[in-house]
């Protein structure tokens, strides 16, 4: 009978990340279009007739109901296999990350409180981080590394390359990864949203000085890092 223990467990763990998976699809739809219309209005403004209108749908329930799900669903077995313990963490992470994603495509504005609540996720990565030391080392990179993008978008092009809000971002994001995970998703942020900008170039989709949202790139940057990289980079940094 004991053999059939770890078999049960996965069954459970992958049973929970399914359903956490459908809450977390539907819920981001159902969050994102009944969010206060001030969360996507800069300071000072009006929100619009869109966002102030309770009926409309700032994003539609098909099919990015049905794609969320599938994202969460896929990413919570993924983590849940490997720890459940930090599973948890990772996934409200991604979660406010899509939302702020999401409304920096659409608005060109990333909420506040998302940041905020990103940054309370640090709590959960305190003991993968080495402890608070880390992840105040990892916040202050964050805020270097994005104010280096503003910088350099600023000197070569006479604007800024990143907006106050991702710089907001990325330093919540730094307390949550730690040193070596912020650098890393900044890495790959990069090299995404370089080839993607080189594409739509190409396609002649988007002007040579032409500037695109940033939180979707780190969005997946942060994907990418959370299945593929975690706990790994520390450990080749080691060797």
């Amino acid at each position: 009978m004991s053999q059939y223990i770890p078999v049960l467990a996965a069954f459970v763990k992958c049973l929970a990340a399914i359903l956490a998976g459908i809450l977390l699809g539907n819920g981001a739809v159902y969050f994102f279009n009944k969010m206060p219309a001030g969360w996507f209005t800069e300071y000072g403004e009006r929100p619009s007739d869109e966002l102030l209108d309770p009926y409309t749908q700032r994003i539609k329930s098909y099919p990015w109901k049905f794609v969320l799900t599938m994202f969460f669903v896929a990413a919570g077995i993924c983590f849940v296999m490997r720890d459940y313990r930090s599973a948890v963490p990772m996934v409200i992470v991604l979660w406010l990350l899509v939302e702020m994603a999401i409304g920096d495509a659409k608005y060109r504005i990333i909420p506040d409180e998302l940041v905020v609540l990103t940054a309370i996720t640090a709590i959960g990565f305190v003991n993968y981080n080495g402890g608070w030391k880390d992840c105040l080392i990892g916040a202050g990179a964050g805020f270097a590394l994005m104010g280096l993008i503003a910088l350099t978008g600023r000197l070569l092009y006479g604007k800024s390359g990143a907006g106050g809000g991702d710089l907001k971002l990325f330093t919540a994001l730094g307390l949550v990864l730690g040193l070596y995970g912020i650098i890393t998703v900044f890495v790959l942020m990069a090299c995404i949203s370089a080839a993607h900008y080189i594409i739509l170039i190409i396609r002649k989709k988007l002007e040579k000085d032409g500037t695109m949202p940033l939180v979707p790139y780190i969005t997946a940057a942060v994907t990418i890092y959370f299945i593929f990289l975690w706990g790994k980079v520390e450990l080749l940094l080691t060797l």
